[in-house]
This record gives C-alpha cells, sequence and structure tokens, in this order.
C-alpha cells in the first residue's frame, strides 16, 4: 500500500469515527426514567426549576435527533447601542462552551440585534441572537442538571435582563456540515463568546 492510499485510509477512518461521536451513532432516545433520573440532579435555585415541566416534556419526548436551540438575549447594564454582552454573561459563556464540545454540541450562528420591527412581547430589541447545536436531547438535559453547569449558571442569571429561549429541529439547513462548524466553534473558546471582539 502507498503512503497515499495509508494516508487516505487513515483520514477516512478518522473521519468516520468523527462522525459517528458527532452525530452519537450508538445514542438511543431518552426514557421517561432516565429524564427523571436528570431532573433529580437539578439543584433547588436552579434557574431551570420553573420550566421543569417543559424539560420534563422534552425528554419523553426525544427521537434521538439533534436539535437546535434558539437563544434571545437582552443583557442588563447596556446601552441600546452596544448589544454585546455583560462580564457576567462571558464568564458563563466561558464555563459552558467546554460542556458543549464535550457532548458533540457547540454554537453554529451569532448575529446583534439592530432595532425592533415587530415585538408584541417586549418593547426592547434583542441585543444578540444565538442558535446552538445539540447532538440531542440528552446531551442538552445531561449538561444543564450538571454539576458544573449549574455552578456557572448563576453569572446567566445576573447578565440576563430579558431573554427567550426555545428548541427547534432543522428542517432545510443548506449551509451546515460537521467540520465546519465544529472548527469556527475554536473563535467562542477563545474569546468565551463572540461578543468579545465587538467589546474592545
Amino acid at each position: 500500500m502507498t503512503n497515499e492510499r495509508t494516508l487516505l485510509l487513515i483520514l477516512s477512518v478518522t473521519y468516520v469515527f468523527f462522525l459517528a461521536w458527532y452525530d452519537g451513532w450508538w445514542m438511543s432516545p431518552l426514557t421517561q426514567s432516565e429524564v427523571e433520573a436528570y431532573l433529580v440532579n437539578l439543584h433547588d435555585d436552579s434557574d431551570f426549576r420553573e420550566v421543569e415541566e417543559q424539560i420534563r416534556q422534552l425528554g419523553i419526548t426525544d427521537d434521538g435527533a439533534e436539535i437546535f436551540m434558539m437563544n434571545l438575549n437582552i443583557y442588563k447594564g447596556n446601552a441600546s447601542e452596544e448589544p454585546t454582552a455583560n462580564e457576567d454573561y462571558q464568564i458563563y459563556g466561558r464555563g459552558v462552551f467546554p460542556l458543549l464540545l464535550s457532548r458533540a454540541s457547540h454554537p453554529i450562528y451569532y448575529s446583534q440585534g439592530i432595532q425592533t420591527l415587530m415585538s408584541p412581547r417586549y418593547e426592547e430589541h434583542w441585543q444578540e441572537v444565538f442558535l446552538v447545536r445539540y447532538r440531542s436531547r440528552r446531551d442538552f438535559i445531561s449538561m444543564i442538571t450538571s454539576d458544573a453547569y449549574q455552578e456557572v449558571l448563576p453569572h446567566r442569571t445576573v447578565g440576563i435582563k430579558y431573554d427567550e429561549f426555545f428548541p427547534t429541529r432543522a428542517v432545510f439547513n443548506i449551509g451546515f456540515t460537521p467540520i465546519y462548524h465544529p472548527l469556527r466553534t475554536g473563535r467562542y473558546l477563545r474569546t468565551g463568546c463572540a461578543c468579545d471582539e465587538t467589546a474592545n
């Protein structure tokens, strides 16, 4: 076997292993007992206690597929012309990214709001919008109920003035590849969140 073919074989096998990890080929949908076991780990003072029933429904209806969590944020202590996360939310971001990546999850979209056109629920415009890919509902629920996540969650609570976040599933996604977005996530890891680049 030539060196080129050996290299191609190694790269092919590596990519297959990467896809198996990234897509969770061995993972099965959550059972109700598994969901309840995760929810037991929620701290009494966790923000997610308020939406425990919604988390339970998300878990027991698990289909094993990836989900995309939309995050709409307005931060405390920022003028509207400076749509950047405050220090507390940046601390939260730096703490969460390793937890995401260890679960083959990562942000795939980030943008800053310009203004409000139609918003019956809140008068201010969204300062930042994130779309985060989770390999599975299991990964999302295991993360938010972990001790490591709940240790940094108070920074999110302190930093957020108003937010909404909700799970979605991809119906049409022309721009996503399993290599491109994880590589771009390195930028988020270096800064804690993309907004750090605009804060300087």
